[in-house]
């Protein structure tokens, strides 16, 4: 198995390349999922977090996330203490799936892979980047945030320059999603051709 990681900041689209895998067969892990699904459906770090965070953060849905967005992208200290909740269990989630795939390629999809120290868990590191406008539009119209909201989750990430490196490879998808998947394809076919080393995932 050969596990590469997919990484990029807020609204470069590194979401839509980890998809451009996926239909290459690459089996995908994605963290912002995984973290999701704690703050929906765990109740050890839903307990967590209405203990550092407040009762009015649980409701029958599971933690309010865009409530507790505003508050830990606004308090470094608070996105710590998120950060110290969620990603242990992240951790063993993503462990777990490589574990039990099949997939020759299985691709974790995180924005913070290096951040948390996820990319000990893989073999190569993609990094997507665009261009600060391109990036900023992106995310403003999938988010429906502020520009100002948008430039402080950025600006709460390791600088994508710092990113780039730890990667193998590079994608700039700032221009179209055609001569995006190129690129994709193109990495696809090298990653195919790398010999694959028996490894432990811990």
């Amino acid at each position: 198995m050969l596990k590469i990681g997919i990484t990029g900041n807020f609204g470069v689209g590194k979401t839509t390349v980890a998809a451009m895998f996926k239909a290459h067969g690459v089996k995908v892990i994605d963290a912002d999922e995984l973290a999701h699904a704690l703050m929906k459906q765990d109740r050890v770090c839903q307990q967590a977090i209405r203990k550092s965070f407040g009762d009015h953060l649980i409701g029958k849905q599971g933690v309010d996330r865009a409530t507790l967005a505003k508050i830990v992208f606004n308090d470094p200290k608070a996105l710590k203490t998120l950060e110290g909740i969620l990603h242990p269990h992240i951790r063993k989630m993503i462990t777990d799936q490589i574990k039990r795939s099949a997939s020759r390629i299985v691709a974790v999809d995180a924005a913070i892979l290096i951040e948390a120290g996820w990319d000990k868990l893989v073999d190569r590191i993609i990094v997507v980047k665009a261009k600060r406008d391109v990036q900023i539009k992106r995310a403003m119209a999938r988010t429906g945030l502020s520009r100002s909201d948008v430039l402080k989750r950025i600006h709460r990430q390791m600088p994508l320059k710092e990113k780039i490196k730890f990667a193998a490879y590079v994608i700039d998808n700032s221009g179209t999603p055609a001569s995006t998947k190129k690129h994709v394809e193109r990495i696809f076919r090298s990653l195919k051709q790398t010999p694959i080393q028996q490894e432990q995932v811990s």
